[in-house]
């Protein structure tokens, strides 16, 4: 009896296998089907089903888009990557990730929601694969990313959620402009990713249609072997042209200039030696040095705790312009926190007059906000950084700055209490 019930389970053991097998392969061969006909967002609930009821074999999730569907995304055919509801943006500006070296996605695990529906949370993961000699080490010794970096790595898979999820098809006659607004990040730890593999998970937690103006709210966080580094939240808003045409500034149009450009403050300025700073470990080389000229007075700027007037001549042929957005090219707001970052470590340095590393300090975190881009006609980018606390903690020196930004004569970014060490 015993041998006749070994026999049954048995069998039905292996008629499970076959049945499951060949489900998986018949599922798979549906996927390529739906795919070869463009009808991507089909399949990607075919794969999410696949994901959620067999595990795969190797352990790691099944890839939902590679990096050539990003790329399209990217540069591409957004009917191809998107679907035939999109077919109505042929031949007209849509919002876009960024390209080539500032594409930091390497691919997409996994995406939940429904397209075309805004009243329930819904959540996309990503990876980047990190190289040993990525572009973005030059000049950094520890593996340490630059901020900007960390920054694009969380906030690209936001766009690509809203754009799945078929956002500005809510107006299919308007051509819009995406942008990101505002945000606040936090950096837990200091983490080498040279060689690893970082997981970018967001979630968008709101969308507010006003007009043909779309405003969404994102919660992020970036981790690597398992553990949280990076982590914040951000708003991105869908423009029309009109809007764009019609942006002013974080000042409402009014012309207001740098603490260290007024008469009476400028003669305080000392002129830095960024040739000289810039040796110092922990400044980004190459196409992530961002300030040409600086100025600093150790007891200036609103809090007389010391103050840095920096900036950049602006150039149509900036390379950035290329990669952030196709057909739409502006400065990644991400590039002007790097170089108010780079701008508070030159004053640090200044400061101090001591050589040792000025890093982001783990735990602390900082908030911005955007009114407007460097576009390719500006002249220059300058930054204005105010110290408001400098103090020792644990023999480790630390300030705290606020920072703001203009495109010529426009105030467009401002940060809060931005954060650094030095030991």
């Amino acid at each position: 009896m015993a041998s006749e019930l070994e026999k049954v389970i048995r069998q039905r053991s292996s008629n499970w296998s076959v049945e499951h097998s060949s489900g998986l392969a018949k599922a798979q061969e549906q996927i390529l089907k739906l795919r070869q006909l463009g009808l991507a967002h089909i399949s990607n609930e075919i794969l999410r089903s696949i994901s959620e009821n067999f595990p795969n074999e190797t352990g790691n999730p099944l890839v939902l888009y590679d990096r050539n569907w990003l790329e399209e995304f990217a540069t591409g055919d957004i009917i191809k990557c998107l679907g035939p509801e999109y077919a109505i943006y042929k031949n007209r500006r849509s919002p876009r990730i960024p390209n080539g070296d500032l594409l930091m996605m390497s691919r997409i695990l996994m995406i939940q929601g429904k397209r075309g529906e805004f009243n329930q949370i819904s959540r996309i993961s990503a990876e980047l694969d990190v190289t040993k000699d990525a572009w973005f080490f030059d000049g950094v010794e520890n593996g340490e990313m630059p901020l900007s970096i960390m920054m694009e790595t969380a906030l690209q898979p936001c766009g690509v959620l809203s754009a799945w999820l078929g956002t500005q098809l809510r107006f299919p006659t308007v051509d819009f402009f995406f942008r990101n607004l505002d945000g606040d990040v936090r950096y837990l730890q200091k983490v080498d990713l040279r060689g690893k593999t970082i997981q970018a998970n967001a979630q968008l937690v709101r969308t507010v249609f006003s007009g043909s103006t779309i405003i969404q709210h994102f919660e992020f966080d970036l981790t690597c072997d398992g553990k949280v580094f990076f982590e914040g939240t951000s708003s991105f808003g869908y423009f029309p042209e009109e809007s764009m045409a019609s942006q002013n500034g974080l000042d409402g149009g009014k012309v207001l200039f740098p603490w260290g450009n007024k008469p009476e403050n400028a003669k305080f300025l000392e002129k830095m030696n960024l040739d000289n700073i810039f040796k110092n470990p922990g400044f980004p080389a190459g196409k992530l040095r961002l300030i040409d000229e600086a100025s600093f007075c150790s007891e200036g700027g609103l809090f007389s705790k010391g103050y840095a007037l920096a900036s950049r001549q602006n150039s149509p042929n900036e390379w950035f312009y290329e990669n952030h957005f196709f057909q739409d090219p502006v400065m990644p707001g991400s590039l002007g926190i790097e170089a108010i970052v780079q701008a508070l470590k030159a004053v640090v340095h200044s400061t101090t007059k001591l050589a040792n590393p000025v890093t982001l300090i783990p735990g602390l975190g900082f908030k911005w906000k955007y009114r407007g881009q460097v576009l390719k006609n500006h002249h220059k980018m300058v930054i204005d950084l105010h110290i408001e606390r400098q103090q020792i903690v644990n023999k480790v020196k630390v300030f705290n700055a606020n920072a703001n930004l203009w495109a010529d004569e426009t105030r467009i970014y401002e940060l809060q209490n931005l954060a650094v060490q030095q030991e």
